[in-house]
């Protein structure tokens, strides 16, 4: 199953921690994932960013980031109201995709 990231959500940042977190995660922006071991694999490469920015500013708020079904997100890990994200972002299955124009050349057998 393919699966896509369409839009990353991101806030205020509340400090530099914050800011190089979300422009890391945006580059995830309208991104197309093959597998399911590749969103794996892209869950680890966020939890190291993230691993990373904890031990690099120990003085901030540690953050933390959970993926609940298709739903990933990025918080401090005492937050005290439910919507203080760092970021957000759906990990969406791709429905279907359209013929390309390769395939369409190839089915005809010349060019179109």
């Amino acid at each position: 199953m393919k699966y896509f990231i369409d839009k990353v959500n991101t806030w205020s940042p509340a400090n530099r921690k914050c800011k190089e977190l979300q422009s890391f995660v945006t580059e995830f922006r309208q991104t197309l994932i093959p597998d399911d071991a590749a969103v794996e694999e892209l869950m680890k490469e966020i939890q190291q960013k993230v691993d990373e920015l904890n031990k690099t500013y120990p003085r901030t708020k540690r953050l933390e980031v959970r993926k609940d079904g298709n739903f990933v997100a990025c918080y401090n890990d005492e937050r005290k109201v439910d919507d203080q994200y760092v970021f957000t972002f759906h990990i969406e299955k791709v429905r279907q995709t359209y013929k390309t124009l390769e395939m369409m050349v190839d089915s005809k057998g010349g060019e179109a």
